[in-house]
């Protein structure tokens, strides 16, 4: 991709000029001109963990009435570094970049505009079926090229980086001084690799729920106990999936994330977590947030799914099927299904308790709070705590799960 005669400036500056340049050089389209060009700021789902500014370009181009449109995305080096060299090896399943910019720690790309018409909510089972088999292309598409993957700046989803317990105790100053002082073995921060900061925030998440005498009826004594026991070593947690092959996986295929056109075709987008990994972490973080729905509207907010269009026993032997069609032997099915609990139980250590360490930092304290779970949903409607109301039975299936698995690695 030869940008070297475009300006990032001009083009965040919406020059006519340089954007005729950018699709003279992208297109064949030799006596394309753009007349105008406006942007529009694209809202993100509160609490994703994006804080990248995203805008909708509409581009006027001359003899044509109707402007086409594109996305630019501020993002970080990873995610400009899988746009500048490996998303041209997948354009069935990456929108197509159209310009890459990277200075220091900051990028910034140009993507296509994938519009989704059909939004999770409305998926049929054959949706879920064509997603978890383009899930399957991507993870054998990249199969065992670990190498080949960290030619182009990609991380390992644990083993890139190693934190001592000095350097974590610098680099995460927060949660030793101003958080609640959670206890995390030293022989954790050594295992986990690129994991130990992560997992230091859950086991601040940790001493919070215990602090508030778990959640009833959702987190209670047995759940806190196994969390404790895989923060304290979570060797057994990480091995099985450190056993497996690894390929290129998304990080957080979210069903939000996955748009599907009126040509029946899928794109799958925001590659912020892109890594190196093993496929199964990419099918367990699909599943576990599938029930999740994020609603625009004049904010945007979190919704529950009632009802699947698809079990989550149909979609793992789904996603299990295609990879032993699309691999052969070199896919080992009873490997990857043994590490089904292993991935489960890293989802929610590094999802849902360093959200508690934040979520319930501000709670007045213990007997509030379980006075508050002693409310029926009509009680609680129009408190600060309506929002839960919805979240309840998901989260109490969430860690009904977590044990389960736990109590099966």
């Amino acid at each position: 991709m030869d940008q070297s005669k475009l300006d990032v400036a001009q083009l965040q500056k919406r020059d006519p000029v340089a954007w005729t340049a950018l699709l003279r050089n992208q297109s064949e389209a030799a006596d394309v001109i753009v007349t105008a060009v406006s942007a529009e700021p694209l809202r993100k789902p509160a609490g994703n963990g994006c804080h990248q500014h995203v805008n909708r370009y509409l581009v006027a181009l001359a003899r044509h009435s109707d402007p086409i449109t594109f996305i630019g995305k501020r993002t970080g080096p990873i995610e400009t570094c899988f746009y500048q060299y490996i998303a041209p090896l997948i354009p069935e399943l990456a929108p197509r970049c159209w310009f890459t910019h990277l200075a220091a720690d900051e990028g910034w790309v140009i993507l296509d505009d994938v519009p989704n018409h059909r939004p999770p909510e409305r998926w049929a089972p054959e949706d879920i079926e064509a997603v978890v088999d383009d899930m399957t292309s991507l993870h054998a598409t990249f199969w065992g090229q670990q190498k080949q993957l960290q030619t182009s700046g990609l991380p390992h989803f644990t083993d890139d980086k190693r934190y001592s317990w000095r350097q974590l105790r610098r680099e995460q100053a927060v949660y030793f001084e101003e958080g609640p002082a959670a206890a995390i073995s030293e022989h954790a921060i050594n295992s986990a690799g690129r994991l130990a900061p992560l997992l230091l925030q859950a086991a601040n998440g940790l001493v919070v729920m215990r602090g508030l005498g778990g959640w009833p009826g959702i987190l209670g004594e047995s759940h806190l106990a196994a969390a404790a026991d895989l923060l304290d070593d979570p060797v057994p947690l990480l091995e099985p999936l450190r056993n497996l092959p690894v390929t290129l996986i998304h990080g957080n295929p979210h069903t939000y994330h996955w748009h599907l056109t009126l040509f029946g075709e899928r794109r799958l987008l925001d590659w912020q977590k892109v890594m190196i990994g093993p496929g199964i972490y990419d099918l367990i973080y699909f599943l576990e947030q599938f029930e999740l729905l994020y609603k625009s509207g004049a904010t945007w907010h979190v919704d529950v799914r009632q009802e699947r269009p698809a079990t989550e026993e149909t979609i793992i032997d789904s996603y299990m099927l295609a990879m032993s069609k699309k691999l052969g032997s070199q896919f080992n099915a009873r490997a990857a299904r043994q590490a089904i609990p292993a991935a489960r139980c890293l989802y929610v250590l590094t999802n849902w308790f360093p959200y508690f360490a934040g979520w319930f930092s501000e709670m007045p304290n213990k007997y509030t709070w379980q006075k508050v779970n002693r409310m029926n949903d009509e009680q609680l409607a129009g408190t600060s705590f309506q929002s839960i109301v919805h979240f309840r039975p998901y989260l109490a299936s969430v860690f009904r799960r977590f044990l389960h698995a736990y109590r099966t690695l």
